[in-house]
């Protein structure tokens, strides 16, 4: 919809878009690419540079950003990834995906997130990752369990679906070093219809991702231009992110602080209409943070 649009409830969970997404993805095809490419490749740096990060690598979806984040964190079958059970079932399906098993733990009541201890009580001699989900947009801190999931070998690989834009501390969701999964579906804070990113800790993951993210070739796109040939040189799947999904997610990005504005100012409105209603508590995103993803509430 145009931001001249009205929501309603026939609109319920419709994807917000400000007029500039179709022309941006009628300019693709003058390039003569309709895959990866050259506007993926900005977007990724365009995201980084939001960010405050060295790198992001585009993918097709959030979940497939889930599932090569733990392939490249080195889980794999018999390891436990460490997983709330209140989430959508992408994240299990990338804990199977990988051969892993989901180690189920219970959420904060007030958040509908993890906490430490919720974390290192759940830890064993199999637990390989832990994977936090950002229920709501709520950026979750695990500073106080890190040391010690550190020396047990265990990666952090935060599913940040609901949470692009929100902020840690200071610091941006997905710039606070861990490994990040966003998504970029239709009703996301960023959406590019379809899509998602994986934000690496080194450059030897970024590499890996982007290897894996297009069947294991081995050559940039760029490179590939100029090229009549390629090497493959391991396993890899078709998760790349095409330049029509790009240009929806470089012109939402442009304007992403009128998207971050607008969801903060929803969620404190449900808040105050909601007030009266005795029994009801709205859950706590931490909206001053947060870009608020959804507005839930507790009911006795």
């Amino acid at each position: 919809m145009t931001n001249s649009s009205k929501p309603d409830a026939r609109r319920n969970a419709s994807p917000y878009l400000y007029g500039e997404e179709a022309e941006a993805v009628a300019r693709v095809p003058e390039s003569g690419q309709y895959g990866h490419g050259a506007v993926t490749e900005e977007f990724e740096r365009r995201v980084a540079d939001f960010l405050g990060i060295p790198d992001a690598v585009a993918v097709a979806s959030g979940t497939a950003a889930l599932h090569l984040a733990l392939i490249v964190a080195g889980v794999g079958p018999g390891d436990e990834v460490i997983v709330p059970s209140m989430t959508f079932c992408a994240t299990v399906q990338a804990i199977l995906a990988v051969g892993g098993t989901p180690a189920f733990v219970d959420v904060a009541p007030a958040t509908l997130c993890v906490t430490d201890q919720l974390v290192m009580d759940a830890v064993t001699d199999r637990t390989r990752a832990v994977m936090p989900v950002l229920f709501g947009g709520r950026a979750i801190d695990l500073s106080h369990a890190r040391k010690e999931l550190t020396a047990r070998n265990i990666v952090i690989v935060e599913d940040a679906a609901h949470a692009f834009g929100s902020r840690s501390g200071t610091r941006r969701v997905g710039a606070t070093g861990d490994m990040t999964c966003f998504s970029f579906g239709p009703i996301k804070n960023l959406t590019c219809g379809q899509g998602g990113m994986v934000i690496p800790r080194t450059p030897e993951e970024a590499d890996a991702l982007r290897r894996l993210r297009l069947l294991g070739v081995v050559q940039s796109q760029a490179e590939r231009a100029n090229t009549t040939t390629y090497r493959v040189e391991s396993f890899g799947l078709r998760y790349q992110l095409s330049d029509l999904n790009a240009a929806v997610g470089l012109a939402q990005l442009a304007r992403f602080g009128a998207t971050e504005r607008a969801r903060r100012d929803l969620w404190h409105t449900y808040r105050s209409a909601l007030s009266s209603l005795e029994g009801v508590t709205p859950v706590d995103v931490d909206p001053d943070r947060s870009v608020p993803h959804l507005c839930q509430v507790r009911s006795e």
